[in-house]
């Protein structure tokens, strides 16, 4: 546990200075975030933020697979806890 507050206080150190985008984008590109996660999140947050706004919950799941260029299919196992 010492170690983890360590890392976390010298990447604070590192990146306070900047606004939250822009820590975010640098942690991105510098490999520290996990990508499946944060696109995990992107699709559950945007389909249940579509859905609360009337659209169908499947005509929403089809939308984000074009536009993020990957498979309906990944789209539902995502949704559903298959990925």
């Amino acid at each position: 546990m010492q170690n983890r507050q360590k890392f976390v206080t010298q990447l604070f150190r590192k990146l306070k200075q900047q606004c939250p985008e822009s820590v975010l984008l640098q942690m991105w590109n510098e490999g520290l975030l996990d990508k499946k996660a944060v696109e995990k999140l992107y699709i559950i947050s945007e389909i249940e933020r579509r859905v609360r706004n009337g659209e169908i919950k499947t005509k929403v799941m089809e939308h984000l697979s074009n536009e993020l260029s990957c498979s309906y299919e990944k789209i539902r196992g995502i949704v559903y806890h298959k990925f």
